[in-house]
């Protein structure tokens, strides 16, 4: 076994952690831009990737849905966990529909997460970019 090869193995023996299935911040990446591209919801899309190491990175980004409404996204990472996040999605005049984030500036029984609405604060739970989509794409679909 080359070098190259071996420190392929050992990085990733690492990266795997405890669990044996830890994913790179650039597999997490690859995965949202694979999704992003086969979703038909999505008319533009302007995302910023950024991998500070292998377990660690934020993304962030504007995304121009087909109905004219805007997800704006932030998510920062590192390890299995999300530290920071804010999924904000706005109809075609820019009004709030929802807003998930883990801001400490909300008293819920699921602090810090939760989920705006437009007049009121809801209980959440951590959220990705992932299934923040899906919820847009069934929101879509529902009203249709």
């Amino acid at each position: 076994m080359g070098s190259v090869e071996r420190a392929k193995r050992d990085r990733r023996g690492i990266e795997e952690g405890k669990s044996g299935a830890f994913l790179l911040i650039s597999d997490y990446f690859d995965e949202v831009e694979s999704r992003l591209k086969r979703s038909e919801i999505v008319a533009d899309k302007s995302i910023d990737l950024r991998e500070f190491s292998p377990q660690e990175g934020m993304l962030r980004g504007r995304l121009l849905l087909v109905d004219g409404s805007v997800l704006e996204f932030m998510e920062y990472l590192q390890e299995e966990k999300r530290l920071k996040y804010r999924f904000h999605l706005m109809d075609r005049h820019g009004k709030m529909i929802f807003r998930y984030d883990n801001a400490p500036h909300h008293n819920v029984s699921t602090f810090p997460h939760h989920k705006h609405l437009a007049d009121s604060i809801d209980e959440s739970r951590e959220i990705g970019i992932l299934e923040v989509l899906e919820e847009v794409e069934m929101l879509m679909l529902n009203s249709i």
